[in-house]
């Protein structure tokens, strides 16, 4: 959680320049990484145990994709942990702040990489 704590404070400093509020962008961002994650993690699993054979992704992702935005409103926004991740200037990386956009691309890349690996073998 600790790494979404970082993602969290570059991404919203990068977004509310732009947004009157920044928040929903974020909060986007995190489980669009997080919804990757675990899917990453389901193809992996599917393919060493072939249990599932073939399944709905896009309803699977939305459902998922639903779930955590509503969980990670509910952390950041509603429990006001966003509020003190913000102000605590620890979780900057300065100039590496480019690395949450890596994050995310790595994320797509093996989900997509997974979901070859699941699909063909």
């Amino acid at each position: 959680m600790k790494f979404f704590k970082y993602i969290y404070y570059n991404v919203y400093l990068a977004s509310a320049k732009y947004n009157a509020s920044p928040e929903i962008p974020v909060i986007s961002y995190i489980s669009f990484a997080q919804t990757n994650n675990i899917i990453s993690l389901m193809y992996i699993f599917l393919f060493f145990t072939k249990w599932v054979r073939k399944f709905n992704l896009p309803v699977i992702y939305l459902i998922i994709q639903i779930i955590l935005f509503i969980v990670n409103y509910y952390y950041f926004i509603v429990l006001k942990k966003g509020e003190v991740i913000v102000k605590n200037e620890k979780y900057s990386l300065g100039k590496f702040s480019f690395m949450t956009e890596v994050y995310l691309f790595l994320s797509v890349l093996l989900t997509g990489l997974t979901g070859y690996l699941f699909q063909e073998y």
